[in-house]
């Protein structure tokens, strides 16, 4: 009888003792896994980790900083809310078609994930594609992308899918 009661508490312990350093929270759209009080984003990891597999990037180009098209993306942005916006210094820039996803930096004004589209006027910032400040503690991507695909749903979604944080 002895054996079996140590046997059930034992078993007890090993199932207890884990779920009292574990704790879900739901937390901007998604939920987090809290591991002794600090924040820990699965949801984000296990996002990220599928897209980066199942993205299909053979439409979406790069574009460099010398590209004309550069260059108008970069002065959309610097127009936005001067004269913060005017330091804007781009980190990356990915095109799909007429679309034009972009990360900058200010020297300002925290970091922005910028989707802008193409008209007969030249390039302008889509309404509703403008992300910034901090993901902490959510992975960057994948909030990033739910946030610009929720705003902007005319975009291409492998337009979105395609971009990567850069720091």
């Amino acid at each position: 009888m002895k054996y079996r009661a140590s046997g059930v508490v034992l078993v007890a312990m090993l199932v207890a003792l884990p779920l009292s350093h574990l704790e879900i929270q739901t937390s901007d759209d998604s939920w987090l896994l809290r591991v002794d009080g600090r924040p820990v984003d699965i949801a984000g990891y296990v996002s990220e980790r599928y897209t980066q597999f199942t993205r299909e990037c053979s439409h979406v180009h790069a574009l460099l900083p010398s590209d004309p098209l550069s260059a108008q993306a970069l002065g959309a942005i610097e127009q936005h809310s001067p004269p913060d916006s005017l330091s804007a210094r781009m980190v990356h820039v990915i095109r799909k078609d007429d679309w034009f996803l972009v990360q900058v930096k200010f020297r300002s004004l925290q970091d922005a994930v910028v989707l802008l589209s193409a008209t007969k006027e030249g390039l302008e910032i889509a309404m509703g594609g403008v992300w910034s400040g901090t993901t902490h503690p959510h992975r960057p991507e994948p909030l990033i992308r739910r946030y610009l695909q929720g705003r902007v749903p005319a975009a291409p979604a492998d337009l979105t899918e395609c971009f990567a944080y850069r720091l």
